[in-house]
């Protein structure tokens, strides 16, 4: 049975068939657990995607801004619009680097680590409550999956695994 909660997606998709298109069910799914993790951390004004920034920097220390997007899998554009908000507000610190000028070193401002120690009880709430709805073996299992997703290669066509 499906827990349609305080979801407004929920009741206009719940009844249809799982989605055919594998990149739409995993955008559908993305934002609402998005929602989830924002939900939980905006009453300290900070989103998830922001949070993860916060965290992944602090875990790599100084790094420059290409590292950081590969570590994201994202693009620089898109991680250098969401740092934006994060300099305004003195998280991180965004510099010239020293091997060379034209590059810059990113790094999390001590405002930034007092906001990451205040946030992770508040994400580690949201993560207890998606795991308490999927269960902690799926969720762990769902990670795994993502992960391979998100470093697997699609340039060239290969036979699925349940194939070989």
């Amino acid at each position: 049975m499906i827990n349609r909660g305080n979801c407004p997606y929920i009741a206009h998709t719940s009844d249809f068939p799982p989605e055919l298109c594998n990149c739409s069910a995993l955008r559908q799914a993305a934002r609402h657990v998005t929602k989830l993790y924002d939900d939980a951390l905006a009453p300290l004004n900070l989103g998830v995607n922001q949070y993860s920034i916060l965290v992944r920097l602090h875990r790599l220390g100084p790094s420059a801004l290409q590292a950081l997007a590969r570590a994201l899998v994202t693009d620089r554009s898109t991680l250098g619009h969401l740092l934006r908000p994060l300099e305004a507000r003195g998280l991180v610190r965004i510099e010239t680097a020293k091997d060379d000028r034209r590059g810059r070193t990113l790094r999390v401002t001590q405002a930034g680590l007092a906001l990451i120690a205040q946030a992770r009880p508040l994400w580690a709430r949201a993560q207890r409550r998606f795991e308490g709805r999927i269960g902690t073996e799926a969720a762990a299992g769902l990670r795994g999956m993502l992960k391979r997703i998100a470093v697997e290669d699609f340039g060239e066509p290969k036979r699925a695994v349940s194939e070989a």
